[in-house]
């Protein structure tokens, strides 16, 4: 009787904090779920050669010395959250793709096509610490949080019937892969890689770099996978440079000598 009335005191409060706009703050998922989202994500990527040919980190060590070196530097800047919870890692996908993404979890994924489009090492870095700014706020299972519901919240949170919760987690796992993020997370990201990279090395304008590059070479993005769900590079651009000003105006460094061997590395794979 408790439970059950503590269930409908749950859901009285899910449906408040809904309509106060709160629940878009609100993540019904533990981090060790989070983990096992981006477990298994990570085992269909790695059991997906076709749609994700994967670098061979033996057979490309100094690329991927390169890649880690950026991945690790936001780490250490002391502003991202869940550095020690998650098993943070780097994998570069061999295609022409300018795109990177991030799993649940702390498992990021950078195409070769986007080290070779971009001119400078905190233009990388830049587009990294946006996908680690996704994990870092949680943002697929706060979409999914907000997606699922109530249902979610009864399942996962009360656990009524086992087997329930292990259909819901199984559904939830696979539409991880498609999830489109908000224009709001995605601002949020943006300004968020800009104070990672504020405590870093690099120049914090890199965020906007990549945007910056589409806008010079006259891209629209529409058929460029980073930006088919993404607000547009103008308003990106200029909500990047408010959150530099406001993060002091730092200049650092964009490592481009650094970056050219890099590049050299992506453009040459070995198989």
């Amino acid at each position: 009787m408790v439970k059950k009335h503590l269930k409908y005191a749950f859901i009285a409060l899910f449906i408040f904090f809904s309509g106060c706009g709160v629940m878009k703050q609100i993540n019904i998922f533990s981090l060790e779920d989070e983990k096992t989202f981006g477990n298994e994500m990570y085992l269909q990527i790695q059991n997906s050669p076709v749609d994700y040919p994967l670098v061979h980190e033996a057979k490309n060590p100094q690329l991927y010395t390169h890649v880690r070196r950026v991945l690790n530097t936001i780490l250490k800047s002391g502003q991202v959250n869940f550095v020690n919870e998650f098993e943070w890692s780097i994998q570069v996908i061999d295609s022409d793709v300018q795109n990177a993404f991030a799993c649940p979890g702390g498992k990021v994924y950078v195409y070769s096509g986007l080290i070779s489009f971009l001119d400078n090492e905190a233009q990388l870095a830049g587009v990294l610490a946006h996908e680690i700014a996704h994990i870092h706020w949680r943002h697929s299972t706060r979409q999914m949080t907000q997606k699922h519901g109530i249902a979610a919240l009864q399942q996962v949170v009360l656990g009524d019937n086992a087997g329930q919760v292990v259909t819901l987690l199984s559904q939830i796992s696979g539409e991880l892969g498609g999830l489109a993020f908000s224009r709001s997370d995605e601002y949020e990201a943006d300004a968020t890689a800009v104070s990672f990279l504020s405590h870093t090395e690099y120049n914090p304008l890199g965020v906007a770099g990549f945007f910056e590059k589409l806008e010079a070479a006259g891209q629209s993005g529409g058929s460029i996978t980073f930006l088919s769900t993404h607000p547009s590079p103008p308003d990106r651009i200029a909500k990047i440079r408010e959150a530099w000003v406001a993060n002091g105006s730092k200049k650092g460094n964009d490592f481009v000598d650094r970056y050219k061997e890099m590049k050299k590395y992506a453009g040459n794979i070995k198989r």
